[in-house]
C-alpha cells in the first residue's frame, strides 16, 4: 500500500464529502471549484445504484482533478474501484475480516467509519487506517444513524487523541466550532458545503475562517 500518512496528517480543518445527487460535469464542476477553494481532501459518495461505467468515468475525472489541485482523492465503500484508480478508501466498521485488502496494492490511504464505538480504534487491524470518522455528531441529511447523533463530548474524551480523529454529520457553519474546541482533526462536511452549487466557495471560506479562528 503506498500510504500517504504522514501527507494526511499535516491537513487539518475541512473534508470535502460530495452528495449523491450531483453527478456528471455538475459534480465535476463542484469538485473543482473545491479544490481551488483550498480543500485539500475529497470524498467521492454516489449513490450505490449508479452504473460501474458512469462511477468509473466520473472517478477518474475526479482523481484528475484532486491530482491536480494536490488533494487527496477518497472513494466511498469500492474498494475495487479505489485499488483500479491508485486512491484512498473510505470504508465502514461493519466490515470485520480486512485481509483482502493485503492484495490491493494500490489503495492509498484507508479510513474507518466508527459511528460512536471509539473501541474500533484498538481493534486488531487499526494500523490499517489512517484516520477514524465519528458520527452523526449533529442531525444529518446525508449522515443517518438509527442510534440518532452521538454523544459529542463523550466521544471527543474517549476517542484516542494519537489518531487522527474526523467528526462528520451536519456540520456547517452555525456548529464547526464545536468540532474544534472537542479535538477533533477534521470535520467531514457534505451539505454545509454543497447545499448551494452557486456558494460552494463562499460556504468553504466561511467554514475555513471559523476552522481557524478557534
Amino acid at each position: 500500500m503506498r500510504s500517504l500518512n504522514r501527507i494526511f496528517s499535516e491537513f487539518s480543518g475541512l473534508y470535502a464529502i460530495t452528495p449523491t445527487y450531483l453527478r456528471g460535469e455538475p459534480l465535476i464542476d463542484a469538485v473543482k471549484e473545491s479544490v481551488s477553494s483550498g480543500i485539500k481532501i475529497i470524498q467521492y459518495r454516489f449513490d450505490q445504484r449508479l452504473e460501474e461505467e458512469e462511477k468509473l468515468k466520473t472517478a477518474t475525472k475526479l482523481l484528475e482533478v484532486c491530482d491536480t489541485g494536490e488533494a487527496i482523492f477518497i472513494i466511498n465503500n469500492d474498494y475495487n474501484l479505489a485499488n483500479e484508480l491508485g486512491a484512498g478508501l473510505h470504508i465502514g466498521q461493519d466490515i470485520r475480516n480486512t485481509a483482502f485488502i493485503k492484495d490491493l496494492d494500490q489503495i492509498r490511504l484507508i479510513g474507518l467509519s466508527c459511528k460512536d464505538d471509539h473501541l474500533q480504534q484498538s481493534r486488531k487491524d487499526h494500523a490499517l487506517f489512517s484516520y477514524f470518522s465519528f458520527g452523526p455528531v449533529f442531525e444529518s441529511k446525508t449522515k443517518k444513524s438509527l442510534k440518532g447523533t452521538i454523544d459529542i463530548n463523550l466521544i471527543s474524551k474517549k476517542m484516542n487523541a494519537g489518531k487522527i480523529n474526523v467528526a462528520i454529520g451536519g456540520i456547517d457553519s452555525n456548529n464547526i466550532s464545536e468540532i474544534k474546541k472537542n479535538g477533533f482533526d477534521m470535520a467531514a462536511i457534505c451539505e454545509g458545503i454543497y447545499n448551494d452549487p452557486k456558494k460552494i466557495s463562499k460556504n468553504i471560506k466561511k467554514l475555513n475562517d471559523i476552522w481557524n479562528e478557534n
